[in-house]
């Protein structure tokens, strides 16, 4: 589970890193230097995050077997019932302490 949270990391570091030298470079590229790069080229840093970060939630959605998913939602659930029964158990009688 923490490799897949690491690469995911890693891969939205590096799509920052180049987002940001490609921001450094706009302006020496194009020949208009100044401090005005965010608001003369409408680089919105939040939005370029927030964009890359769904990007990349999709392309490691698009990796998993969607057709398996339901038998391991059953399968899951079938191995925990008795757990499953107790949390339910416990929720009514907290349910009763608090509305009653």
């Amino acid at each position: 589970m923490m490799r897949i949270v690491f690469s995911f990391l890693s891969m939205l570091a590096l799509g920052v890193m180049t987002a940001a030298g490609l921001s450094a470079l706009i302006p020496w590229m194009t020949g208009r230097g100044g401090a005005t790069l965010a608001s003369q080229y409408g680089f919105h840093l939040e939005s370029m995050l927030l964009g890359l970060a769904l990007g990349l939630s999709i392309g490691l959605m698009a990796r998993y077997n969607w057709a398996d998913i339901p038998r391991r939602f059953v399968t899951f659930f079938l191995i925990r019932e008795r757990q499953f029964f107790y949390y339910i158990l416990i929720g009514g009688c907290i349910a009763v302490l608090l509305f009653y």
